[in-house]
């Protein structure tokens, strides 16, 4: 089949091929909007995780739910989009089986392999539940989208997700995604009031769905229809949901192909849709519209004038104060209400220059420059900042109140011979300046006092997980994404070296030492090593080794990614990881980045220091070194690690520490390295388990004095070594530049579903590997 045409660039034509067509290309690729970076947002983070839970049911594909009614159970995939979706409690994220692939020739019960799609509906209602509304999509798709008043009146966002598909798919089951051969209401001719956005994040990829256009037929596919579908290339397109499509061929070899979707109702629709939708899926639909503080323009005795909302009335209309006269205007609805755009007679601001969003910038108010993050520019060059304090936002602030941030984490007052002028703050939900500047003196409070904690104590526990300040800092989401590739199958290579976890007679090697090692020689192409750290102990005498615990380190991975240095840290979090106000400007690196594994069954790891300073380095009174900051991949789970608390020994041991020990139990933990500390115990595995495998993600920073004992070789427990084949190397962060600040997404990695056969999954292979091991084990 050939490809649509080329996209006719005129609004007038654009609109009329969307609307009677049923489709359009968006030649520019997706605008910008807030909906857009909140789901790239999501599947920067979850994709790679489904992709490997996907894969691990993969036998159970072409299985449907009998246990389920939700959308999609009856589909082949159904029964595995329940197992991934039960991965994903908490995360307001569900999977369920899309319509399923099937050859053009096959019998229509005849279905080849399953299709995904991943919505976060859920997601997106907890996120915009304090303003009630999700935003509107940018002033150029409203036009598109919805020509009459009536249209663009209380219009909603319906879905919001991306689709999985494996590689080498045929083309999906031909179908409309909103239908109904006997509901009121049929859709009128050219007036389209159901549309999906399709697009992908890759600059360099292009959407291939299958349209047919002008195809409004309920939903009934006919062998004509087939004749007649075209593929509509484009990086982003936008379709009309009652129009017959489908997902492309995938080609083998690809890997999983992923798009991103959004899909919105117009007003005039609103009504018809809940005929054609059940009541549980019409739960997820959230308003689109506007909310307090926004900076808009709005329609006022024939002609548009800036204007900033107010208040929200029950009624969705909205009250209004104009910006050059502070008049208040009420009931104003959303058909006179537009983004802010430049006056008429000026050039419209050049929107890639200057502050992009996304741009970490210091933003002024009241004589001081605070902390914020730009999340939308304004046509008329004006931009909206989310304050790091309170997280509340400013719109319409000029640009000539804005800078590039320091990252230093503190207020600066402008010189007197400063041309700058203060600007006063609209804040969405806050009232002046004032409430920020508290909470963000309290947060400071909180972080310093944690700092403490950490310093005298040994941990502090984050009992609401990671702050969400400190998820500013793309190291962390760096480290999640490597676990969702990468995890699965690391375990599947030590598992089949299960057989040689315990050392050899004679060797002093530690348990899981030598799998280790091949296992790192097998992913070492990934930037992944794999080390053996102190082993699970009984806990009575003769206290002897009972099994190997893990440690897996993408360092190697993080360097190639970001090259020369990853992002620096945000001064919320060397505060509250007891960074030294002296220190907090010098070169922090992280020593090692990675997650433990420990297998099920496993007794308490032995109780140990990982790193202390020796000599003219031993710990000095007024800070933390080494600070290791521990967390769950998944919200609902609690890291165990037991401590000693002050527990600064230089690593010796005695029966007083056992009896001391306390076990945290929140999300997250931050250790002082220098402390005693073990893992726990793991649980034998539950009966809807596998392996009963237990992880927990790892952050271990090494700050300026830390590095100056590594350096001079005045550490114990972990030091310094020329000579060691290990990989010793630190990664710094010191790069401020917004390229160097992206957040990985999982295709940045290269990983395969399986590795190339072992030659120990053979008798002769293992015959051969316990030779090998006995040999490495025994050397020297």
């Amino acid at each position: 089949m050939p490809s649509a045409p080329a996209l006719v660039r005129s609004d007038e034509e654009r609109m009329r091929q969307l609307h009677w067509e049923g489709w359009t290309a968006l030649d520019g690729g997706m605008p910008e909007w807030d909906l857009r970076s909140f789901v790239e947002r999501l599947h920067r983070r979850y994709h790679g995780r489904i992709v490997s839970l996907l894969e691990r049911w993969r036998k159970d594909w072409m299985k449907p739910d009998r246990k389920d009614t939700g959308p999609g159970a009856s589909r082949p995939g159904g029964l595995v989009a329940r197992r991934v979706s039960e991965e994903l409690k908490d995360t307001g994220i569900f999977v369920y089986a899309a319509h399923p692939s099937q050859a053009d020739d096959a019998d229509d019960d005849k279905c080849s392999g399953p299709r995904w799609y991943v919505t976060c509906t859920e997601a997106v209602m907890k996120h915009y539940d304090g303003p009630g509304m999700a935003p509107l999509p940018p002033l150029e798709l409203q036009d598109l989208l919805w020509p009459f008043d009536r249209d663009r009146t209380q219009p909603w966002l319906t879905e919001l997700g991306w689709t999985e598909v494996p590689e080498n798919s045929e083309p999906q089951i031909m179908h409309a995604d909103i239908c109904s051969s006997s509901a009121p209401e049929p859709r009128k001719a050219g007036r389209g009031r159901y549309h999906h956005f399709v697009w992908k994040t890759n600059p360099d990829e292009v959407c291939t769905t299958n349209i047919v256009p002008g195809a409004f037929t309920e939903g009934c596919a006919e062998w004509e229809h087939y004749d007649k579908w075209t593929v509509a290339k484009a990086r982003a397109l936008i379709f009309d949901s009652e129009m017959l499509h489908r997902g492309g061929r995938t080609a083998p070899g690809v890997g999983w192909t992923t798009s991103l979707t959004l899909q919105v109702c117009s007003g005039s629709g609103w009504s018809a849709l809940q005929e054609r939708v059940g009541a549980n899926l019409m739960w997820y639909t959230q308003p689109l519209g506007w909310q307090e503080g926004d900076a808009v323009d709005v329609f006022v005795e024939k002609g548009w004038h800036r204007a900033i909302v107010t208040r929200r009335g029950k009624n969705r209309s909205y009250s209004v104060v104009l910006s050059a006269c502070n008049t208040c205007l009420k009931n104003v609805s959303d058909c006179k209400i537009r983004y802010r755009q430049a006056p008429e007679g000026m050039l419209k601001a050049d929107l890639s220059s200057a502050f992009p969003v996304g741009s970490r910038v210091e933003a002024l108010s009241e004589d001081t420059w605070h902390a914020a993050k730009v999340v939308r520019r304004n046509a008329d060059g004006t931009y909206r900042v989310v304050w790091r304090g309170d997280k509340s936002f400013t719109d319409a602030v000029m640009g000539s109140h804005l800078r590039a941030s320091t990252d230093s984490g503190k207020s600066n007052t402008p010189s007197e011979s400063s041309s700058t002028r203060t600007s006063s703050r609209t804040r969405g939900r806050s009232n002046s300046g004032e409430r920020t500047d508290r909470t963000a003196v309290k947060r400071r409070k909180v972080c310093a006092a944690k700092g403490r904690e950490l310093f005298s104590r040994g941990f502090v526990q984050l009992e609401d997980g990671l702050p969400r300040e400190w998820r500013d800092w793309p190291i962390f989401d760096f480290l999640e994404v490597c676990f969702d590739v990468y995890n699965d199958l690391v375990v599947r290579e030590l598992e089949l070296l299960r057989d040689f976890w315990v050392p050899c007679k004679g060797s002093e090697q530690r348990h899981g030492a030598f799998a280790a090692a091949k296992v790192s020689e097998r992913l070492e192409p990934f930037g992944i090593a794999i080390y053996s750290p102190a082993p699970s102990m009984s806990e009575s005498q003769p206290y002897q080794p009972t099994g190997p615990r893990w440690y897996v380190s993408v360092t190697s991975a993080a360097m190639r990614y970001w090259k020369e240095a990853a992002p620096a840290a945000p001064p919320a979090v060397l505060e509250a990881v007891g960074v030294h106000a002296s220190e907090r400007g010098g070169l922090l690196q992280a020593r090692g980045l990675g997650w433990a594994l420990a297998p099920g069954s496993s007794n308490p790891q032995a109780l140990h220091a990982d790193i202390w300073g020796v000599g003219a380095f031993k710990r000095p009174g007024d800070r933390t070194r080494w600070p290791h900051v521990l967390w769950k991949r998944k919200a609902s789970e609690l890291c165990t690690t037991e401590i000693v608390p002050g527990g600064f020994t230089q690593g010796q041991v005695s029966e007083e520490h056992f009896e001391a020990l306390e076990q945290a139990r929140a999300p997250a933990v931050v250790l002082d390295s220098e402390a005693l500390h073990r893992g726990a115990v793991t649980p034998s595995p539950s009966s809807s388990e596998a392996s009963g495998w237990k992880s927990t993600l790892s952050l271990e920073l090494c700050t300026p004095s830390g590095f100056a004992a590594w350096e001079d070789f005045s550490t114990a427990g972990t030091t310094k070594d020329p000579d060691s084949p290990l990989d010793w190397r630190m990664l710094p962060f010191s790069s401020m530049d917004a390229e160097a600040r992206r957040t990985p997404a999982a295709s940045s990695f290269k990983s395969p579903r399986e590795l190339p056969p072992a030659p120990w999954e053979q008798p002769a292979g293992k015959a051969k590997l316990r030779q090998e091991q006995r040999a490495w084990e025994l050397a020297g």
